[in-house]
């Protein structure tokens, strides 16, 4: 006997009935025998009948008509009496496996629905009648059935009406066309469909034969639809009736990012093996005599690690330009127009955007006002915002650094929701890997009032897209086999950003405490303390303070603070700092106030507490993720690594460290020859395990802070409650 799938009750008697996935009916019924391992009401099972072998039985539903219905995995619909003789049999649907059946509500005293032989004919059409029904299959069909088509003798007019097609496979590309309220939608199984969303109608239809479509974009004046499969192909389709334009292929891994350029005369598209190629629409040999055709141009491999991002800059951009971002924590950027001879090639040094979080998307950021609209956004799993100032490439610096949304996990796609907008009248949707979807309003300054975020998906989160007007947003959820449509409300995240406070007050919230805690207080004294210090402590003249600080004392403020920023992240915050009123007034800010340093401390410090996990996941990498304590001398030993590589300390900060954290200055005396990251973390660093912190502590801490952590699936650790320094 296989494996049970559904059970019924039989009316009018004592039976059950039970079927399998070998096609197998089981009969239950009360037993004659009685001893004393059973009680008197138990069903046994009494009879096995072999209904259809080797056909999984799905659904078994007694009907009102006195009959037993069966939907097998054969795609037919069969009618029994209770004695398991078949009455009638549908078996043309030719939708897929049944599973589900449901009937049409019949109208009381209606003599067009009669049990059979109740019409006393013998072989007449009277001798099998029932209300019409519906079928959904395995294949994603609903399928309208009646009863007189068991009497058709067509096989094709026996297999009823469709009345809906959904989707039969995983979705992973989804996109919406920029100028009509048409939606793309790929699945596995190799369709492609185009759906009118206002209408709720299938607009076009395309089958793929033997390839599987992964990710779709539209180009931007409309008439081209990209489609990237997963063996490396993309094609080019006419938008109005989805004929193909032309093919491509110059890798045989998935295509995973496809991105056209504002004019629609390039196409770039990032391959699973690192691989981005570069396509143009352009003259053939640069020679106006020959039709325009899409031909590739360069391709590159610059990352050893995937590609998360890529992007082509705006129409605010003084020349096209390409950038890409990976896991290797590098933005490149690429020269488009200038290929011909050299391939695709890097048009300035790479950018190092992260040193230990990894990026996890990129887009083009025209925001923020004239002259000050020709960036790069880039988002990492340590929930962070990075815009990065694209004109100078030679010299390209990160201009703001902003707290992302923390419901779930990091977030890895966005998109503008309004085209022409900008400032406080524009939002971004964004979507984490999994699960969440949300809207942020601009600017992206850190402010957790301005963000909003749902569950949408049950897990991963394939693609998102806005509408041509900014009215929906649409999302797929790739194995869920799920596309939903989102109605756009901003109107309750600008309120909310209203209600929580203007200034300062939404960032101190976050602060460990809130406003009246001792970390607030010690904010202040420590700020004023600068305003002294930047004036000479032992000065004895008057002092002039006009509450800012110089730039220069923003790194050690921060370390009083308990956050210790490397380098690349100083060189981030001062370049923050000095840019933040370039773009309204021209000018370079070279003194902060209290208030944009609690801001610039709210956004910069980690989001994650560091403890020994995280020294340990360190250890590991400087090991090469061999396992075992890491040698204290020689090249690969723990001195030589923080003295010749990465951002280089000297013997002497060395043992300055080592004296401000045990005590003592000599290495060789603290560290013993094998260092073991758990015993360096708890001994010498003195970080406690997260388990170490008493319930009460922790029930304090929700108490005060208004920032409360959430569980990241992505990072396998907890967000902190408060900051490093309490």
């Amino acid at each position: 006997i296989g494996d049970y799938t559904q059970t019924i009750f039989l009316p009018d008697s004592t039976q059950a009935a039970t079927g399998t996935v070998d096609g197998d009916v089981v009969i239950w019924d009360l037993s004659l025998i009685v001893d004393g391992l059973s009680r008197p009401d138990e069903r046994r099972a009494v009879k096995i009948i072999k209904l259809c072998p080797d056909v999984s039985l799905n659904v078994l539903q007694v009907h009102e008509k006195a009959r037993v219905v069966i939907g097998a995995s054969d795609g037919a619909v069969r009618f029994y009496d209770y004695q398991f003789r078949v009455q009638a049999w549908f078996e043309d649907l030719s939708a897929g496996s049944v599973k589900s059946i449901s009937f049409e509500k019949s109208v009381e005293g209606d003599e067009d629905y009669e049990p059979p032989g109740a019409s006393g004919g013998v072989g007449g059409e009277d001798d099998f009648k029932c209300p019409n029904f519906l079928v959904s299959t395995g294949s994603a069909l609903v399928v309208l059935v009646e009863s007189k088509l068991f009497y058709e003798l067509s096989p094709d007019d026996r297999r009823g009406r469709l009345v809906l097609q959904g989707l039969d496979s995983p979705v992973h590309g989804l996109c919406c066309h920029p100028q009509l309220p048409l939606v793309a939608v790929c699945g596995y199984s190799g369709f492609l469909h185009m759906w009118n969303y206002n209408s709720r109608s299938l607009h076009l239809v395309k089958i793929f034969d033997k390839l599987v479509p992964h990710i779709l974009q539209f180009s931007p004046d409309g008439k081209l639809l990209a489609v990237g499969f997963t063996n490396g192909h993309c094609k080019l389709l006419k938008s109005t009736d989805l004929s193909e334009v032309v093919s491509f292929r110059e890798s045989r891994d998935c295509v995973m990012h496809v991105s056209f350029s504002h004019d629609s005369s390039y196409l770039a598209l990032a391959h699973a093996d690192r691989v981005i190629c570069l396509y143009k629409y352009a003259h053939r040999h640069s020679d106006k005599n020959y039709p325009k055709e899409w031909s590739l141009a360069a391709k590159n491999k610059s990352h050893y690690r995937p590609i998360v991002g890529l992007c082509f800059s705006g129409p605010e951009s003084e020349k096209l330009r390409l950038f890409s971002v990976g896991e290797d924590r590098r933005l490149m950027e690429y020269s488009v127009k200038g290929n011909e001879f050299g391939g695709l090639q890097l048009s300035s040094p790479d950018t190092i955007v992260e040193q230990e979080a990894r990026p996890t998307g990129c887009i083009w950021y025209p925001f923020g006002g004239k002259g000050d609209n020709q960036k790069v956004l880039t988002m990492n799993d340590e929930y962070k915002f990075k815009i990065w100032h694209t004109v100078n490439s030679a010299a390209r610096s990160c201009r703001k650094t902003a707290l992302a949304p923390t419901y779930g996990d990091p977030i890895t796609k966005m998109a503008p929701v309004f085209k022409d907008a900008d400032g406080e009248d524009q939002f971004m949707l964004y979507a984490t890997h999994e699960k969440v979807l949300g809207l942020v309003q601009l600017p992206l300054d850190g402010n957790p009032n301005k963000s909003m975020g749902l569950i949408a998906h049950p897990g991963q989160i394939a693609a998102i897209s806005v509408d041509y007007q900014g009215q929906y947003a649409f999302t797929c959820g790739g194995s869920d086999l799920t596309v939903n449509q989102w109605l756009i409300d901003p109107q309750p995240v600008t309120h909310a950003s209203v209600i929580g406070g203007a200034g300062i007050e939404p960032f101190v919230k976050l602060v460990d405490g809130g406003e009246e805690g001792e970390f607030f207080s010690d904010m202040k004294d420590y700020f004023y303390y600068s305003q002294i210090r930047s004036q000479d402590e032992s000065t004895t003249k008057a002092r002039i303070l006009d509450g800012m600080i110089p730039v220069t004392e923003i790194p050690h403020l921060m370390c009083a603070l308990g956050y210790f920023p490397t380098q690349l992240e100083i060189k981030n915050m001062t370049a923050e700092v000095k840019y933040s009123k370039f773009g309204e007034t021209g000018e370079y800010v070279d003194r902060i106030g209290f208030d944009d340093l609690v801001r610039l401390y709210v956004n910069h410090r980690p989001v994650f507490a560091v403890g020994p996990d995280q020294i340990r996941q360190a250890f590991e990498a400087m090991n090469r993720h061999e396992a075992g304590p890491l040698p204290r001398d020689g090249e690969n030993g723990l001195i030589g690594l923080l003295t010749h590589h990465g951002e280089k300390m000297s013997l002497e900060e060395l043992e300055k460290c080592f004296e401000a954290l045990v005590g003592d200055p000599a290495v060789h005396r603290v560290l013993d020859e094998e260092v073991d990251a758990l015993g360096f973390a708890h001994d010498v660093l003195g970080l406690a395990d997260a388990v170490e912190v008493s319930q009460e502590e922790a029930a304090l801490a929700l108490q005060n802070s208004e920032y409360h952590g959430t569980k990241s699936e992505w990072g396998g650790t907890t967000l902190a409650l408060s900051s490093a320094a309490s």
